[in-house]
């Protein structure tokens, strides 16, 4: 397999000298689809930052597509041109990425500076307006969109030049369940394509779904796992030594209990239904293996069915939203009830709730 980028004991400090990576050597290869995780301030997004020649190593070397990545390389119109065109990095906040007065001219940005014909890139933005579906928003001024309108539109315009290479820095950040689901399936057909997409995020919930191999970033900046993403996610004392789950205990009566947490919710070790006290974090018992357990169990079968098979039973389609939401899941539950009252994306939604399981079910101990 082809090479795309290769790191060899890269350090990357501040000014000051804090360091923010120590040590990396990695190899990332042509059509693989990676996820960086760590906590936050890991250095996740410097390292996209050094694989998009944004920032460069204080000591170590990167090379990109078999040739060395430095600032020194991209001062060669010819090197930088053909880099530049290869690979694109979407922001974490698009507000950051954005700076053109309408929507076209976001998109047109990056052919125009390969020096393409004017009928090109015409046909270039149109194909991408159309195929993210925002033709609508053309004339808009990007700062006027909401958060997944500019995040689609920053997607846009990186895709514009075409790249083999597609860098993104918490991609699902500011985006809706809809939004979410929408993204998903567009690195999906990337990825079948051949594109090779390297993301970063601390969200366990997202991760399974944009990459089958996993980077982790510990707090002291060094590589703590490179490996398959499902070897990595059920690795606790791995994720509890980065800070991407942690532990607390609480008591009842003399017995304590002691929960492990996950970055996108609460993940409690001991088993049961699933419910939500608390805005953006769900709960799971594993004490009780009840009803509401197993009904969830039930159900991640049921959506895979529907999904697959096309299925469109609206009646079983309440009676499991409502299982759901006796087990707690009402963001669950929400998804299926839109796939019933949106006919269009009923597929899209009931991806949603799947995916949204899934990562809780993995990380249910």
């Amino acid at each position: 397999m082809t090479t795309v980028f290769q790191l060899q004991n890269v350090v990357y400090s501040y000014a000051n000298g804090s360091p923010v990576l120590n040590n990396l050597t990695l190899d990332f290869s042509a059509g693989e689809r990676t996820v960086i995780l760590g906590a936050n301030g890991t250095g996740k997004s410097t390292l996209l930052s050094l694989l998009d020649g944004l920032v460069f190593a204080k000591t170590g070397t990167i090379s990109a597509f078999g040739k060395t990545l430095s600032e020194e390389a991209l001062h060669n119109s010819d090197f930088s041109r053909e880099f530049r065109k290869k690979v694109a990095f979407v922001f974490s906040n698009s507000d950051v990425q954005l700076f053109s007065s309408t929507v076209w001219d976001e998109i047109a940005f990056g052919p125009l500076q390969l020096g393409l014909s004017r009928a090109e890139i015409r046909d270039i933005v149109d194909w991408q307006l159309e195929s993210l579906r925002i033709i609508d928003l053309r004339d808009r001024a990007p700062h006027t969109l909401s958060d997944g309108q500019k995040k689609k539109v920053a997607i846009a315009s990186s895709l514009a030049t075409d790249p083999e290479v597609l860098l993104l820095d918490e991609p699902t950040n500011g985006l809706d369940p809809r939004t979410q689901v929408w993204l998903i399936e567009l690195l999906h057909g990337l990825h079948q394509k051949g594109t090779t997409i390297i993301s970063a995020t601390h969200d366990l919930s997202i991760a399974g779904d944009i990459a089958e191999r996993a980077v982790v970033i510990a707090e002291d900046h060094t590589l703590a796992a490179d490996g398959a993403f499902q070897d990595v996610i059920i690795n606790d004392e791995l994720l509890l030594k980065v800070n991407l789950i942690h532990e607390h205990a609480h008591y009842h009566g003399d017995t304590a209990h002691v929960h492990r947490h996950g970055h996108y919710g609460h993940v409690h070790a001991n088993g049961g239904a699933m419910h939500d006290n608390h805005k953006h974090h769900s709960h799971s018992h594993d004490e009780a293996h009840g009803q509401g357990a197993e009904d969830l169990k039930k159900l991640q079968v049921m959506l895979e069915h529907w999904i697959d098979h096309g299925d469109s039973h609206m009646e079983n389609y309440r009676e499991w939203a409502e299982k759901a939401s006796a087990a707690g899941e009402e963001e669950i539950a929400k998804e299926i009830h839109m796939a019933i009252d949106d006919n269009e994306s009923v597929k899209s939604h009931l991806k949603r709730a799947k995916a949204i399981l899934a990562a809780k079910l993995v990380l249910k101990r």
